[in-house]
């Protein structure tokens, strides 16, 4: 079970998905595609206090990955 965590002026979200289920992986890439299509950043979390890694591609096989919003000046 993967799941992508989205951060927003409400606190986070969780949304989990199954890599086994075709239809679970499409909007999972979907969620992705259109996140960072506003200008959000994924990293994929590191395992264990490892480093995380941003990402610029969808990738399934990432257990745990944080959308951070683009930070606005006020």
């Amino acid at each position: 079970m993967s799941v992508q965590i989205v951060m927003d002026r409400s606190g986070d979200t969780r949304h989990e998905f199954d890599t086994a289920d075709v239809e679970a992986v499409a909007l999972a890439e979907q969620r992705f595609q259109q996140l960072t299509g506003k200008g959000f950043r994924a990293v994929a979390l590191g395992k264990d206090g490892s480093s995380s890694t941003l990402m610029r591609n969808f990738d399934p096989n990432v257990e745990q990955s944080l959308f951070i919003p683009q930070l606005q000046g006020g």
